[in-house]
């Protein structure tokens, strides 16, 4: 742990390894198979010797061979169905200058006639003891292959996992195949077998989904379909899920031993034109093909052949904890997971197993010899002895393989989810935006060539692809709205963007102020002079908005380092400052982590950070810097900034309707699945751009205030994790409390009024959990208003679903070039749900690269909104958040939740676990009453202030 969190927080549990899932160790083991038509494999294993401990026959049992080597996380909601996604109300919206756009999908013609039979099978190896286990990915894939030429199966096609699909039938290969070839330089034997037939699939039910015939999505067509577009791209491209990497390439190196690959995403969409092929371009890291010493001196920035710290080795764990490596020092490529680092090999001493027991197992008996020592006399001598080994895991064998560190090697094309860090960030950024002109043609080049029209699997269905453009859809630009400012001035907004001529709608005068200055070496003539510019130039340029600052500022500088910072904002709050503007130069994001949590959770002070190469960049042209810095302190302040009628996008406003706008964010981690997820609430306080009265609980308040609206995050601020295991929670657990703080604190804030009309963004649902959200989460909204209305007349609810992480992408072509689509295009036909209520919302004018819309699903709707008016509603969102004029992607109150929820990462959460409790792989089911919450606190001198933005 770095010293920027020790300082920060008290040390949490460590997090053990995951307790492997066992799996067969003897063919045996598989020979039980509920109701399955064909004989068990113990036919063709009969010779094979099965002993689990050496004196007694394994009791046989029923066992899927199913890849296990990350266990699989099982979701703790119950599935329900006790709401359904309301439909379309109506024709479409109507509202703004309708146009024709491209879209990256492409039509699919399917024979709707068509049945596919759908086999459970089993692929594994036989290993030297005779024992059968698990095969790998590619071992598998391989096995199937050879067979299905050896024995001259129909057309088959497989999902690399338990299942295979054909239109034959295969009832006639009754008996476990077997078949042996050569594999990573060793003949090995694998054995397949049919298990079952699941069912039989028809391709009918995709098109009366499509016809509104049925409401069920047919998940297993749609997945019969594209495992039969993957098939034909396996053997010479990487297949992660539904992305494809061309292994012929080169990975740009992002200098820690990881690469970036650029492939593309290819998935089934079923939509109201019918079925369609989405193809975009993706980008995805993975580690390196280095040797180990070499990957870890890369990943650590430093040589560390002469050896290693503690500290390095701990660090190091975590990043490549169940990362494969391979060794072929035996002539062999062996694969291990690494589950940790041990000692040096000369360290490490072994006995050498030199004989058999009574039933025939190896045990160790003789002499005692160091790793290094083994391979010196069995292989060479190793070149860094010092370096610790690598504790490799391989199949399901617990028992730790020592492996020096020189003899292993990353195995190829391994993904890495761990996180990167800022310049690595900017590196991918550089590298993935790529402009609509180039993504548009680079797709085109891909769909050209796949050469669908030749290949031999979608001809079993008949599939054709209409691949000479990309499909054309209908499509509508909004209105955008106007941005209210003091003394009634108005912005007219163009092009996604408006400026800001008057001063903000309300602001307050700044009495004492700071300009504290942290970098690692003290500041030199020309940081001085670059920080003094800014020191006279900042009142001047704050004042044109109406920010006054009463006094010359305190000035401070003071080492990055954690009891720098701590100095600095101590005296802050000592001495009462209102604003602390703290300049970062040369430092990492934990010296920005700490700053924050320093400020908002410990101390109550008001910081606004400030890059100093920003500075730097901008110090003779501060004004537009200045104006964006403007507007994120006059938000810290409790003050508005300007203000959007959102009244005026609704075609029959009502005098006594009062709205309250709610935004929610459930973030969950990519680096690991130990880790807790973070719910961020936010909701509308009134409608009149008022300040807030702090509030003080046991639970987090969080005022937001902004355009009119005041957001506040009261008691939304929470880490969820389960009482023991790991799982999937797809919901926020504590929505009925939080929401039930933020309708208090708006009824106390609007003189004792209650909302009439709540509209519900949430973000960061997948497509598989809307049901889930939808029956638990609007459920504990009514809970919620149930509470606190009482007998009183219950708000009417409206909850749509925000989804940021789709690959549509919309292109415009004006006659001479491929450009992106206006702020405020809107597109909900042709390719949007064939009857539900969604739409795609262009709302911003992208600067560089591919602008991504945003598709907005309406889950639940009491309220009666049409088309145009959700729209229209929607987009005047989108140009109310407190950081920018002009438009974000997505409506501000689930921005804010998102904000929220990045900013607290680093922060500490009241502990509300038992100090018992671990994290430990758990078989038994897991519900609800599992999920423990921690809450974050701030303090009370800063809750009430928009600390994010």
């Amino acid at each position: 742990m770095s010293a920027w969190k020790r300082q920060a927080r008290a040390d949490k549990p460590t997090v053990p390894p995951p307790v492997t899932n066992n799996i067969p160790k003897t063919a045996e083991d598989l020979n039980l198979r509920s109701q399955s038509a064909f004989p068990s494999l113990a036919a063709s294993v009969e010779k094979i010797s099965i002993s689990d401990n050496g004196s007694e026959k394994s009791t046989a049992r029923s066992f899927s061979l199913r890849p296990s080597v990350r266990p699989v996380l099982r979701s703790a909601v119950p599935e329900t169905h006790n709401l359904n996604p309301i439909v379309r109300p109506d024709n479409f919206g109507q509202v703004g200058q309708p146009i024709q756009i491209y879209t990256n999908h492409f039509k699919l013609n399917v024979d709707s006639e068509a049945k596919v039979n759908h086999y459970d099978i089993d692929i594994g190896m036989i290993g030297r003891d005779k024992k059968l286990r698990l095969a790998r990915k590619d071992e598998r894939w391989e096995t199937l292959q050879r067979l299905a030429k050896r024995e001259n199966f129909p057309v088959i096609w497989y999902d690399e996992g338990k299942n295979i699909y054909t239109k034959a039938n295969l009832a006639h290969f009754t008996k476990p195949l077997q078949i042996t070839f050569k594999m990573n330089n060793e003949d090995k034997t694998f054995q397949l077998t049919i298990n079952n037939l699941v069912r039989q699939e028809k391709m009918r039910d995709i098109f009366d989904f499509i016809q509104k015939k049925i409401t069920t999505r047919p998940h297993d067509p749609m997945r019969i379909i594209e495992t039969l577009f993957k098939q034909r791209s396996r053997n010479d491209m990487v297949c992660v899920k539904n992305q494809f990497y061309d292994k012929s390439q080169r990975l740009d190196d992002l200098g820690d031993g990881r690469g970036m690959a650029n492939g593309f995403y290819q998935a089934l969409c079923l939509t109201q034109c019918g079925p369609t092929l989405n193809i975009n371009l993706t980008f995805t890291c993975f580690y390196m093909p280095l040797n180990f010493v070499e990957f870890a001196s890369k990943y650590l920035r430093k040589d560390i052949r002469d050896g290693m710290k503690d500290y390095e080795i701990d660090g190091l764990k975590k990043i490549v904890k169940n990362l494969l490596v391979e060794t072929n020092h035996t002539g062999r490529d062996i694969r291990y997971r690494i589950r940790g680092f041990g000692l040096s090999p000369a360290k490490i001493k072994f006995t050498r197993n030199t004989g058999e027991n009574t039933n025939g197992d190896q045990v160790e008996v003789g002499e005692e010899v160091s790793v290094a020592d083994f391979f010196a006399e069995k292989y060479h001598r190793l070149k860094y002895p010092n370096l610790p080994c690598i504790d490799g895991m391989s199949g399901g064998n617990k028992k730790a393989n020592w492996l020096p560190m020189e003899m292993c090697k990353v195995v190829e094309w391994e993904r890495c989810l761990k996180p990167l860090d800022s310049v690595q960030r900017a590196l991918v950024t550089k590298k993935s935006v790529i402009k609509p002109v180039d993504r548009y043609a680079r797709i085109m080049q891909i769909v050209d060539k796949r050469s669908f029209a030749t290949d031999p699997y979608l001809k079993e269905l008949d599939i054709k692809v209409e691949t000479g453009e990309m499909l054309k859809v209908n499509a509508r630009i909004l209105p955008p709205p106007e941005v209210k400012y003091r003394q009634d001035a108005v912005e007219r907004v163009q092009f996604g963007k408006w400026t800001i001529r008057k001063q903000f709608f309300t602001t307050k005068d700044i009495k004492t102020w700071a300009i504290c200055y942290f970098a690692p070496d003290r500041p030199n003539e020309g940081v001085i002079g670059v920080l003094k510019e800014f020191q006279v130039r900042l009142p001047q340029l704050l004042g044109r908005y109406g920010i006054r600052l009463l006094s010359n500022p305190v000035q401070k500088s003071n080492p990055a380092n954690p009891q720098g910072i701590k100095e600095v904002l101590i005296e802050a709050q000592r001495n009462r400052w209102e604003l602390t503007i703290v300049v970062l130069n040369n430092t990492k994001e934990e010296v920005y982590d700490y700053v924050k949590q320093l400020g908002n959770q410990r101390l109550g002070v008001i910081t606004q950070c400030v890059s100093f190469q920003a500075l730097e960049r901008n110090c003779g042209k501060l004004d537009m810097y200045v104006q964006n810095l403007s507007q994120k302190i006059n938000a810290k302040l409790g003050c508005i900034n300007g203000v959007v009628n959102l009244k005026s996008a609704l075609s029959r406003p009502q005098n006594d309707d009062l709205f309250m706008f709610m935004g929610a964010d459930l973030t969950h981690t990519t680096s690991s699945t130990d880790r807790p997820s973070i719910a961020a609430v936010v909701g509308s306080r009134d409608a009149t751009g008022s300040l807030y009265a702090a509030r003080k609980s046991s639970l987090m308040y969080i005022t937001l205030t902004q355009n009119g609206y005041n957001f506040s995050n009261r008691s939304g601020l929470c880490e969820q994790f389960p009482k023991a295991g790991r799982c999937s929670v797809e919901i926020i657990k504590e929505l009925d409390t939080i929401a039930t703080e933020l309708l208090h604190v708006f009824q106390q804030q609007s003189g004792g009024r209650l909302p009439t009309k709540i509209v519900f963004y949430r973000d960061g649902v997948d497509d598989g959990a809307f049901q889930k959200v939808l029956d638990n989460e609007v459920k504990q909204l009514k809970a919620a208003c149930k509470t606190v209305f009482g007998a009183k007349a219950q708000p009417k609810i409206c909850f749509i679903v925000v989804k940021k992480r789709h690959n549509t992408r919309f292109f415009v072509y004006d006659g001479r070039e491929t450009k992106n689509v206006e702020a405020g295009t809107v597109i909900d036909s042709m390719i949007t749900h064939p009857s539900q209520f969604d739409f795609y919302l262009n709302s911003h004018a992208a600067i560089m690269g591919t602008s991504r819309p945003a598709l907005y699903h309406v889950l639940h709707d009491e309220i009666g909104f049409t088309s145009d008016e959700i729209q229209q509603l929607t987009y005047y969102l989108c140009h109310t958040d407190a950081r920018c004029s002009k438009a974000v992607s997505i409506p501000a109150p689930v921005h804010y939740a998102h904000l929220a929820a990045k900013q607290s990462r680093s922060f500490d959460y009241e502990d509300n676990r038992d100090p018992s409790e671990e994290f430990v792989e758990n078989t038994e089911e897991i519900s609800m009453e599992d999920i423990r919450t921690k809450l974050m606190v701030l303090d009370p001198k800063i809750q009430n202030d928009m600390w994010f933005v």
